[in-house]
């Protein structure tokens, strides 16, 4: 098998798991766990995602390998995952969730860090590789909700073990980059923000992807409230994926045109409109050209930074880097995000869109230093430095 396949096939499974994730709440909340104490239970995991990421990746820096990481993780994940059968009880779910989210916190910056450096050796194109994980992930959920509705979610568990432990399995046949050990140096993660572009990258995501925590949260809410049907509803999420899809799979030459800078001016741009208009509760035909733009908010802005990161980060700190853009560019921002969306969201309904708007197109004020960055070459000293 091809590398491409290799790693498309270990991300089709990876993000299978992270689909039947979702579904959680739900065995949660059959087993008698209130709602305060489900917002406990993942609340704790996601911020100690937040927290072990980037440990994942300067471990996988020093060793200069990721494929070992990776398979630690998604079999100690699926350990976790299976352990949820016999458990009961506030405590043991909550340490079980937490241990599963330290655990699963590597997978995703590492499989991308790693995609990143095969595309750079010229063994796979980023995009349609990625695209994979967002087709599976949208294929698994549908699965997974027809399934559960009559079957019953006492299989959410078992879906959550069979998916990190194929993705487990599939780790072993991974590829490795010609990545070198990354010499151990103190809060080598930090010096990484002494690299403008690095910074930049962070920053740009953290404001565009932060500004989805409405939609993320409370989007099927308030389409509901609309007079929408969840099957409604439904086809539009799955239509925002698809366009999300098309764009990794068949946007290379409009990427590679636009570069860093333009990707993240659209996204910007794009979350200005979006959010606007949903904020007004458009009508049908309107909402549902307006999901064609998850395209520009949410895949423009993943391409500009994961194009970011290639370039200006060097290839020893590589997996550091992706993790702490995770954290700090995904999982902060969106957690902070999403608790300020439910406090506007419970006082002013669908014009917590409105606060998203202006987060997501408050990026287009790091545009211009942006392009000034990519508009030279990667210099090595600002690279050696950073590492």
């Amino acid at each position: 098998m091809t590398a491409a396949t290799r790693v498309a096939a270990f991300l089709g499974a990876y993000f299978a798991a992270n689909a039947i994730n979702a579904f959680m709440p739900l065995w949660f909340a059959d087993r008698g766990v209130s709602a305060a104490a489900i917002g406990q239970i993942l609340g704790a995991a996601a911020f100690l995602r937040v927290l072990a990421g980037p440990q994942w990746g300067t471990v996988a820096d020093r060793i200069g390998r990721r494929r070992p990481v990776l398979l630690f993780a998604t079999f100690t994940a699926a350990g976790f995952g299976l352990s949820y059968v016999a458990a009961s009880g506030f405590l043991p779910l909550l340490l079980i969730a937490a241990a599963q989210g330290i655990a699963s916190s590597a997978i995703n910056p590492l499989a991308d860090s790693l995609a990143l450096a095969l595309a750079r050796e010229g063994r796979l194109e980023y995009g349609p590789v990625r695209a994979v994980g967002s087709a599976t992930f949208m294929v698994a959920t549908a699965v997974a909700g027809w399934l559960l509705n009559r079957v019953g979610s006492w299989l959410v568990p078992w879906l959550l073990a069979v998916g990190y432990g194929t993705a487990g399995v599939l780790s072993t046949f991974l590829p490795e980059a010609a990545t070198p050990p990354a010499a151990p140096k103190a809060f080598a993660g930090l010096m990484l923000f002494r690299n403008p572009a690095f910074r930049l990258a962070v920053g740009c995501t953290a404001l565009i992807q932060g500004a989805h925590a409405a939609y993320y949260g409370f989007a099927a809410l308030f389409w509901r409230s609309q007079g929408y049907s969840d099957t409604e509803i439904g086809l539009l999420i799955a239509e925002g994926i698809v366009a999300e899809i098309l764009l990794f799979a068949r946007g290379r030459r409009l990427v590679e045109r636009l570069g860093p800078a333009g990707l993240t001016a659209c996204a910007a741009a794009a979350s200005i409109l979006r959010w606007t208009l949903t904020a007004v509760a458009p009508p049908w035909p309107v909402l549902v050209a307006l999901q064609l733009v998850h395209a520009a908010t949410f895949a423009m802005q993943h391409l500009s930074a994961m194009m970011m990161l290639s370039r200006f980060v060097p290839a020893e700190r590589a997996a550091t880097a992706q993790a702490l853009h995770t954290a700090l560019g995904y999982g902060a921002p969106t957690g902070l995000m999403m608790l300020l969306s439910g406090w506007l969201y419970a006082r002013h309904g669908g014009l917590v869109f409105l606060a998203m708007a202006a987060v997501g197109g408050s990026a287009l004020l790091l545009v211009a230093p942006l392009a000034r960055i990519t508009a030279r070459s990667p210099d090595r000293s600002q690279r050696k430095e950073a590492s």
